[in-house]
């Protein structure tokens, strides 16, 4: 059974969303034109499950078991998580370019991922540690990746920094990230 489009229903949808994607724009870091760093919460990892399945014309209370519990596994790895020691935090690094200079950028920041780490209040960096999905180290930097990093307990986040020459700095922490963990 294939979706269809009914205007109320998609309206009533999009205004019934605005309160959650105000909240994940306050969590948002755009570093440079066509590069933005979207941190992840276990409310936006429920959201992308529901909206898989309304893709697929299901809702949470429609969806067979099987169904929700596939879209549950696809982006449980997204979500925050308690580790030894810490908390495990997955942000999403996109990389939107357009057609015409998108090979361009993205070998120009081959690397940028993995020098884009978190600062901590008391000034050290914790590395992220990232999926590039099944591209191997040396094809082309994927558009879309997940970063995690292991946040010891009681050390806030400052700042995102990179050292990555293509494009360096360091991004004040939104107020919003004090509640990132949830």
């Amino acid at each position: 059974m294939a979706p269809s489009f009914d205007p109320a229903t998609e309206r009533a949808r999009f205004q019934a969303r605005q309160a959650f994607l105000a909240r994940q724009a306050a969590l948002r870091l755009d570093l440079a034109e066509g590069v933005s760093f979207q941190p992840e919460t276990a409310e936006s990892v429920e959201d992308q499950v529901v909206e898989t399945l309304w893709a697929e014309g299901m809702t949470l209370d429609s969806a067979p078991a099987e169904d929700l519990a596939e879209a549950r596994a696809s982006f449980a790895v997204l979500a925050p998580r308690r580790e030894p020691g810490g908390m495990s935090l997955a942000a999403t690094l996109m990389l939107g370019f357009p057609d015409g200079v998108r090979d361009r950028h993205l070998a120009a920041l081959h690397t940028f991922p993995d020098q884009l780490a978190l600062e901590l209040a008391d000034g050290s960096l914790v590395a992220p540690s990232v999926d590039r999905g099944a591209a191997g180290p040396e094809d082309r930097l994927p558009s879309v990746l997940a970063l995690r990093y292991l946040i010891p307990d009681g050390r806030p986040i400052a700042a995102l920094v990179s050292t990555h020459a293509g494009l360096p700095g360091r991004w004040p922490a939104p107020a919003a990230w004090t509640s990132w963990p949830s």
